[in-house]
């Protein structure tokens, strides 16, 4: 054998396969994903949904089965038999397409929703905020990293204006998160100074998004984790066929006292077995938490930012804390109302004005699932919340943005009455 079969032998399959890879890949390979897989994919909360695009983009376009994305962390986790999805599937003409899990606050958010933006313009939403989100230094790079692929860096990155200062302060954001090496950290760099992308960068970023995209078309259906078939469908069986959402409220109560029976906190079983029943030093543990200074301040004014741009009508939900952990951890409950205002206060003085604020049910027989997590009875309340503003027309929405919200000042106001009062005047008022 020559010298030249030899090295054909050892490197042409390798050669071979390196071709058909990049054919595949390259090719403009269109995948339409079955009915099934999208109502799998809806509440799957796998990070592949989250992350990429091809799932979602056919589910929001499906006009017939009316998909509503539901943004949010990891209440989401919470399926009990009055959950969104098992409620909208017996009862309402909209389906959940549910985004959350421990970890997507506000800046995971946004680059999931951009990712679906032509998907979400002019349609309606549910953003479900945690005040819990809002600490020190905001999300954790580790989370958002693991939340945040490639493919939605780039596409972000593909339609950032670097004249905007809400993209300039979302590149800085994301290579802070990301750390200093890399492309998409050097190009985030580059448009937070205000530079555009040349013409190679930009090739760049639209072949490398055609790969991941065929990839994504290819293999999105898989490995999604069957949370409709295990943990919806079961208990949506369970609910009566007529709504009643009086007795659907008392029942969630007495449901709910049963599946909390092996504790005095309110929380039920399992999670009290897992997480609390053998934990040590409980008690005032959270005493000196303060969610009223953090960049997710800002981090959330560019998520409603997009979702202005979008004009996507979205309801507000902020969440409640079990009243009787709070009492046990010591949790500063004003501070924790403080914080719910100056949520709404970001919100309100913008136009979004659908806001639901449970921040003071947490004392409500059957309302939590767990220590901080919204269920049963809580669930039932909101879906009549929530179900007449996705059922039915809306007026169209009237934003009208103020990037005071993204700065130094907003994210470590205190939000006294006072302050509040005086960035209105020294803000909003010009």
């Amino acid at each position: 054998m020559t010298k030249k079969h030899q090295l054909w032998s050892i490197f042409g399959p390798v050669i071979v396969a390196g071709i058909l890879a990049l054919l595949v890949f390259a090719l403009p390979w269109k995948s339409e994903h079955s009915q099934a897989t999208l109502q799998k994919a809806a509440v799957s909360l796998s990070p592949n949904v989250f992350k990429n695009r091809s799932l979602k983009v056919q589910a929001l376009s499906d006009k017939k089965d009316h998909y509503v994305p539901f943004f949010g962390s990891s209440e989401f986790n919470r399926m009990d038999r009055y959950y969104p999805a098992t409620m909208a599937a017996r009862y309402h003409h909209y389906r959940p397409f549910m985004f959350g899990s421990r970890g997507t606050q506000s800046l995971p958010q946004l680059f999931n929703m951009t990712m679906m933006a032509s998907q979400m313009k002019n349609g309606k939403a549910v953003f479900v905020i945690s005040p819990q989100w809002f600490v020190k230094k905001g999300v954790m790079p580790a989370a958002f990293r693991y939340y945040n692929g490639t493919y939605a860096n780039l596409v972000w990155l593909n339609q950032a204006n670097p004249q905007s200062p809400y993209d300039r302060y979302t590149a800085k954001r994301l290579g802070q998160l990301l750390g200093n090496s890399g492309t998409v950290a050097s190009y985030a760099y580059k448009i937070e100074r205000g530079e555009a992308l040349n013409s190679f960068e930009k090739a760049n970023l639209k072949v490398r998004i055609a790969l991941l995209s065929h990839e994504d078309d290819l293999f999105s259906g898989y490995f999604l984790k069957d949370n409709y078939g295990k943990r919806i469908l079961p208990k949506e069986k369970l609910l009566p066929k007529t709504y009643n959402y009086q007795a659907l409220y008392q029942h969630a109560i007495k449901a709910h006292a049963k599946a909390s029976s092996n504790n005095n906190l309110g929380i039920i079983n399992s999670f009290y077995n897992q997480r609390v029943r053998y934990a040590k030093h409980i008690d005032g543990t959270q005493k000196h938490f303060s969610y009223l200074q953090s960049p997710e301040y800002a981090d959330l004014q560019v998520v409603l930012n997009q979702l202005k741009k979008t004009n996507t009508n979205v309801v507000f939900m902020i969440t409640p804390v079990n009243a009787k952990w709070e009492k046990r951890t010591g949790l500063n409950m004003h501070m924790y109302y403080q914080t719910a205002d100056k949520i709404k206060f970001q919100l309100q003085s913008q136009g979004f004005n659908h806001i639901i604020d449970y921040s003071h049910a947490g004392n409500k027989p059957g309302f939590m699932n767990d220590t901080i997590h919204i269920g049963w009875a809580g669930w039932v309340n909101f879906d009549r919340r929530i179900s007449p503003f996705l059922d039915n027309p809306q007026p169209s929405p009237h934003y009208h943005m103020n990037s005071a919200f993204l700065s130094k000042d907003w994210q470590n106001l205190k939000p006294t009455e006072n302050n509040l009062q005086q960035f209105k005047v020294q803000h909003l008022n010009k």
